[in-house]
């Protein structure tokens, strides 16, 4: 019995060892299982941190990327456009593949400025329009402003006055209604720039000093820079010049405090060049050198060529004709490399008095020469500008007409959307209130679209009668520029006559004086004095002509009334705008200079009317000469135009047309109507 109870008793004990280990090894791999699964959540977790960490850099990255590229464009922008553009097209490529419409916006406006800079107008205004497109679409209206400024210097400087006032006076309403103080100022300044490329000093000063009076609130450092550099430079056409000084010193300041040295070398030449108006050239030659350091450093080279104009001018004051001579050269030189050819005619024009002065003819004549043929080469080429300038203001215009067409289409299917929108929930509105509420509705919103409409013709005849205003006080500005620039011609000319003929005549002076000299000279040396003199008076005969040429009326005097009118033909057919004829009968002998100049500038007027409104695909001129008068005929296909109310608009072009007409004692009519193309016919008296 024992025996059982301690077998029995061991067999239970085994059993519940064998249970107790079952158990114990269960809870272990209960254990490890565990803790694989929270390694697993933590892998996961890891993984997850990671990913998002990679996405999260990626995208600072990519921030850091596009801040950089703008950063680029922004300070390339004006003083390297080309740099400007290659990376903007690089930048233009990043923005579009994430669909960043801000971004792309403030990029077309940039790359807009930089074609600006490069003279390319119509690529200004094309990238102008479409950041203000990108503008729109987000709501952003000082962003269209902004590009208003631009569009607004694109065309100033392609000489559209009234274009130009219209978005610079847009950009204003709009900071102001919308903008913080400061773009408000902005936009007063921009207006202040405007009038003093316009030498309307009064109105700049005007516009100035609201702005500055803005910005001095503000404390905007950087506006405030360039604001008193450019009081400073009104203050000097005033012939304020100790106030000039004072905003020089403070835009000095300013610039320094916001690191911008590049403006300093400019702002001392001005300094200078002030002290040099005053007579004190001591203190502008220090500022002078001073300023020739500070462009050297920066390599501009532009600025360069014309502040060592002004010591070489302060040399020549002070007798220094070598040190003047050495800057002289070096200005020669730097034109030449930069191509900067007006500089390149003002360096030879100082050597050629500088050797004058040194009795050295032979390189003074010389000098004379290249100063010659830069002069004419700057007339080539800005003859050429002239051209390039005409026919881009035709597909500006062409280009502005066919965008604002699209945009009228634009709005026109906008609210086709907007109506049927409205007249929808108009019909939903009838069917719970009844049809006399949606019939008050209906003339609520009437009377209100009248009421806006009545005071949107009101704004816009008051705007109208502003330019107007304006651009009439600018045509008495420019006729005052006019009569200076005839005068400044006459010195010029007198200038030309002391210089080049004086140095001939000096030459000639001394070959007698030298043969008069010698008493017993051989028969060769005779002959050689003899040719030496005759060449000296051949040339002075030769630079008689040339002066006398260059006084004369210009192409119509040298190559007359139908050769002048002929290539002025050639000139248009090469731009493909429009096919131009020239017709003429009767004409072997030429006709009086003033009347050949008259119809001359008359068919120019013509021309650029045609250009401007007719959309006309030929253009045909008619000259014949009968015993007693000059008939010209003006013929277009384009789309005509109603003359009576022509008239009463009083429109510049026929104003001008019919001054030019009466002048000469001759009259003229006109065969036009909407659609059916234009034919103006003059009839001139001759003198018996």
């Amino acid at each position: 019995m024992i025996y059982l109870f301690t077998v029995l008793n061991s067999v239970l004990g085994t059993h519940q060892q064998e249970t107790i280990r079952h158990r114990h090894r269960r809870h272990q791999a209960q254990k490890i299982q565990n803790e694989i699964t929270m390694s697993s959540k933590i892998a996961s977790i890891l993984i997850l941190i990671a990913i998002y960490s990679n996405a999260i850099g990626k995208q600072a990255r990519k921030k850091a990327e596009i801040d950089s590229l703008f950063s680029i464009v922004s300070n390339s922008t004006n003083s390297k456009p080309d740099s400007a553009l290659v990376t903007a097209s690089v930048l233009e490529g990043i923005l579009l593949t994430g669909e960043n419409t801000l971004g792309l916006a403030e990029l077309y406006n940039s790359v807009a400025r930089a074609y600006q800079q490069k003279a390319d107008y119509f690529e200004a205004i094309d990238y102008s329009h479409k950041s203000i497109n990108l503008y729109r679409s987000i709501g952003d209206s000082l962003g269209v402003a902004s590009n208003f400024i631009t569009l607004g210097n694109t065309h100033k400087y392609l000489g559209h006055k009234k274009e130009s006032l219209e978005y610079y006076l847009k950009s204003a309403d709009i900071r102001k209604a919308y903008g913080t103080q400061s773009d408000y100022a902005a936009a007063l300044y921009g207006l202040g720039n405007y009038f003093y490329e316009l030498a309307d000093y009064a109105k700049c000063g005007s516009y100035y000093l609201q702005a500055l009076d803005i910005f001095e609130q503000a404390r905007d450092s950087s506006r405030l820079a360039d604001m008193y550099f450019n009081m400073g430079n009104l203050s000097i056409v005033n012939n304020e010049l100790d106030k000039s000084l004072e905003y020089y010193e403070k835009s000095l300041l300013f610039y320094s405090r916001i690191g911008d040295e590049y403006m300093f070398p400019r702002i001392w030449s001005t300094i200078g060049r002030n002290f040099y108006n005053r007579g004190d050239t001591i203190k502008a030659k220090v500022y002078f050198l001073k300023a020739e350091k500070g462009f050297q450093k920066f390599e501009d080279k532009l600025n360069s060529c014309q502040n060592l104009a002004l010591l070489c001018r302060v040399e020549m004051g002070f007798k220094r004709y070598k040190s003047a001579l050495a800057y002289a050269l070096k200005m020669s030189e730097m034109a030449e490399e930069i191509g900067a050819i007006r500089y390149s005619i003002d360096a030879y024009s100082l050597l050629a008095s500088i050797y004058n002065h040194q009795e050295q003819f032979e390189q003074a004549y010389d000098s004379r020469n290249k100063e010659r043929i830069f002069s004419d080469s700057l007339y080539n080429l800005e003859k050429d500008k002239a051209i390039r300038e005409l026919t881009v203001k035709y597909e500006t215009e062409l280009k502005e007409q066919e965008i604002e067409k699209l945009s009228s289409e634009k709005e026109l299917q906008e609210k086709e959307i907007l109506l049927a929108t409205t007249e929808k929930n108009a019909y939903m509105i009838a069917v719970v209130f009844a049809i006399a509420l949606a019939l008050a509705i209906l003339a609520f919103f009437t009377q209100r679209q009248k009421a806006m409409q009545l005071r949107s013709e009101k704004a816009l005849a008051e705007r109208n009668t502003q330019i107007n205003s304006l651009l009439q006080e600018q045509e008495v500005n420019t006729l005052n520029a006019l009569l200076e620039g005839q005068e400044k011609e006459r010195l010029r000319i007198a200038e030309e006559l002391h210089d080049r003929l004086g140095s001939l005549l000096s030459a000639i002076k001394l070959n007698f004086n030298g043969w008069i000299g010698k008493r017993d000279l051989s028969h060769d040396e005779v002959e050689d004095y003899s040719a030496k003199t005759s060449g000296l008076l051949d040339e002075a005969v030769t630079e008689v002509r040339r002066v006398s040429h260059n006084l004369s009326t210009g192409q119509v005097s040298r190559y007359g009334l139908v050769g002048s009118m002929e290539d002025l033909a050639a000139t248009v057919n090469r731009s493909d705008s429009i096919k131009m004829k020239v017709l003429h009968f009767n004409l072997g002998e030429r006709l009086p200079i003033e009347l050949e100049t008259g119809i001359y500038r008359i068919v120019q007027e013509m021309l650029a009317n045609v250009l401007k409104h007719a959309n006309a695909q030929e253009f045909t001129v008619q000259l014949s000469k009968t015993d007693n008068s000059v008939i010209l005929t003006a013929e277009d296909d384009g789309k005509g135009f109603d003359y009576k109310e022509a008239r009463k608009r009083g429109g510049i072009g026929l104003h001008n047309i019919d001054n030019r007409v009466k002048k000469f004692g001759g009259q003229f009519s006109v065969d036009s109507s909407p659609g059916k193309g234009t034919i103006f016919t003059f009839e001139f008296p001759l003198e018996a």
